[in-house]
């Protein structure tokens, strides 16, 4: 479930356009390479790894 909601909730920020920036701004580096697209995904997968393992790892019903 928890997965599910995440997978919303990133599809709904991408849509209201969490990533974009203003006229005339900037774009987000973080340590002067990574642009917010590219830390947002990574954070994603991420998380949707940690999960995974827990759930294989607590939850797995073929053991």
């Amino acid at each position: 479930m928890l997965l599910l909601l995440s997978v919303i909730g990133f599809i709904t920020f991408l849509a209201i356009g969490g990533t974009q920036t203003g006229p005339g701004e900037e774009p987000f580096l973080l340590f002067g390479w990574m642009t917010m697209p590219l830390v947002i995904g990574v954070i994603f997968v991420l998380f949707w790894l940690i999960s995974y393992i827990i759930y294989f790892f607590f939850f797995w019903p073929y053991r």
